[in-house]
């Protein structure tokens, strides 16, 4: 059973502070009024539909059976395959309802064709999925000094049954939904449940989520091949590569988008949709059906190269280096309508563009060197010293890349903050208007100067002008960072058994113990330098550039990042005290 749906408080966005305070006062003042007295740019509403208000519970009853096989062929002594099958099946029980009103309804399926149609009361067919692998290691000579290892196979992914339960929890039938955009219906109420018609019934909009009757659940075909040899003096160099290929991955789709009917004009000619609201909606009373389905679209590569020093009379040692690439359409959170809205895109988000998956880790280094020192016999102690090292260039910021993106609905899809910018040859390519923020005023030539200054100190966007920016495109700069460990161990043989107490103490980031500059990280100013503002006669967007404070003064965006300031980029220690026994 699940119990969520969003927007149950109210959702109010207005186009400035001013307009939410007036708004504010103004149910202070008249909290029985009718109309809000400025418009809002938009407001949401969530409620349950069902009689007496009840909790409208989202009940998933999934089923899945596996057989597993594999068996060890040994080729030779020093040559062994591995040869392995499962089949795995999944159902579903028939716990979601039918909305007959979008059953009769015309939708588009993902490649922008009318006649799609959308029964919220089907789930997924029944799946049956083959999961054949292959593995083998060969000792070449039989001692280990240089062995061969890999394998190929199919794998499914853990059931990611929160995108099912979706499609029970947003049916419209369990609640009901308001969108509105543009207006004065619905004034500002610090409990938004007096918006709930007094005999709740099936909503007139909905937003739907529905996962699509072939969806199948998420499989990866992957492969790797390894060498492993042997060194003088003990050490041990790896060298592996890995290839990972989606056979389904997850995507979604809006079903209810009406497609482009133009292009924007200028230097950017992206896809140009119908407008914020019902002039974008194929049924005017959907606002939005997000549909999930699958696609064998994106992969993995990457190649490792390690040299380890095995433990040995205490010391231990180890060094590594990744280089990897990981591509995908999308990259899916637990709730289907922000998943699709959350998507960068050029040409809109039902027509996504394979990039960067938004935990791509570039290039990544490590290293561990340690050394335990054991000493006595009936009381007996040990000491032990490691130190650990990772430094990476990686895309993620939180749960997300850096997207360089317009704020705004740049392409009037009515998704905001989603269109990937394009990197102009020079920005007086561009439109810009005059405004004025924190007591300055700056113009148009502020703008272009300031536009062309920030692309040419980003090393990613210099790279692009005259191209779009790609999802997921800027990688954040290096990052280093030392761990310091030290354990101390006092034991005694009571008995014929061993008990011991270990002082632990662990300096986290240590090299900013010694210079506050050393493994401090990035924060990235924005992925938003542009704000989207209109389009002129001619069709051609006009902006804004962002801006930045400064020493307590705003002026135009200028940095890219950064140093951050937050407390996980200071060092940090940590001491513990553990007791063992046998």
């Amino acid at each position: 059973n699940n119990l969520f749906f969003p927007a149950p408080n109210g959702v109010y966005v207005y186009n400035s502070l001013a307009d939410f305070y007036t708004a504010a006062n103004d149910a202070l003042d008249n909290p029985t009024g009718t109309m809000s007295p400025v418009q809002y740019e938009r407001f949401q509403f969530r409620y349950s539909a069902l009689p007496g208000a009840a909790l409208p519970l989202q009940v998933l009853k999934a089923h899945r059976v596996d057989l597993y096989g594999q068996d060890n062929f040994r080729v030779s002594d020093n040559f062994n395959v591995l040869f392995g099958v499962r089949l795995g099946t999944f159902f579903f029980e028939n716990t979601a309802l039918e909305n007959s009103a979008i059953t009769a309804m015309d939708f588009i399926d993902i490649d922008e064709n009318r006649g799609y149609q959308i029964n919220t009361g089907n789930m997924p067919s029944t799946q049956i999925l083959w999961e054949p692998r292959l593995g083998f290691n060969w000792d070449v000579s039989g001692n280990k000094t240089l062995q061969f290892r890999g394998g190929t196979g199919i794998f499914t992914g853990r059931p990611p049954y929160v995108w099912l339960s979706n499609q029970i929890g947003n049916n419209g039938v369990l609640t009901g939904f308001i969108d509105d955009r543009g207006k004065t219906t619905y004034p500002f109420r610090p409990d938004a449940s007096v918006f709930i018609p007094s005999t709740p019934t099936l909503p007139s909009t909905f937003d739907i989520a529905v996962a699509d009757e072939d969806y199948k659940f998420p499989q990866v075909w992957k492969s790797n091949l390894a060498v492993d040899y042997k060194l003088p003096l003990g050490l041990i160099a790896t060298v592996e590569f890995l290839y990972n290929k989606n056979i389904n991955s997850v995507l979604y789709f809006d079903a209810n988008l009406e497609p482009s009917n133009g292009t924007l004009n200028g230097p950017d000619k992206r896809p140009r949709f119908l407008g914020n609201g019902n002039p974008s909606r194929i049924n005017d009373n959907v606002s939005r059906a997000a549909v999930l389905t699958t696609t064998n679209e994106g992969y993995y590569a990457g190649a490792s190269f390690k040299l380890e020093y095995p433990s040995s009379k205490g010391l231990y040692a180890m060094a590594a280096y990744t280089y990897s690439r990981a591509k995908d359409l999308m990259g899916a959170g637990s709730i289907a309508s922000g998943s699709w809205t959350s998507a960068r895109s050029i040409n809109g988000n039902n027509n996504l563009e394979l990039s960067y998956a938004d935990f791509d880790i570039p290039h990544r280094i490590t290293g561990l060197l340690g050394y335990r020192l054991s000493y006595g016999n009936s009381f007996f102690g040990a000491t032990g010293l490691s130190l650990g090292y990772v430094g990476d260039k990686s895309r993620a910021v939180g749960f997300n890349g850096i997207s360089f993106a317009a704020a705004g609905d740049l392409n009037q899809d009515g998704v905001q903050n989603n269109d990937l910018i394009y990197v102009p040859n020079s920005a007086n390519e561009l439109q810009f208007e005059q405004f004025t923020s924190g007591g300055k005023t700056f113009t148009v030539a502020d703008q272009i100067a300031a536009f062309d200054a920030f692309i040419d100190q980003d090393e990613y966007l210099s790279t692009r002008r005259g191209m779009y920016a790609e999802r997921n495109g800027r990688v954040l700069p290096w990052l280093h960072r030392f761990d310091l460990s030290v354990t101390q161990d006092f034991g005694l043989l009571i008995g014929g058994k061993r008990h011991s107490i270990q002082f632990r103490a662990d300096i986290l980031n240590v090299g900013n113990l010694f210079n506050d500059e050393w493994g401090v990280g990035n924060t990235l100013i924005t992925d938003r330098p542009l704000t989207y503002r209109s389009l002129d006669a001619n069709g051609t967007p006009v902006y804004r550039f962002a801006t930045q404070v400064i020493d307590g003064e705003t002026q135009m965006l200028r940095n890219t990042f950064v140093p951050s300031t937050s407390p996980s980029n200071v060092w940090t220690a940590q001491f513990g005290l553990r007791y063992t026994f046998e």
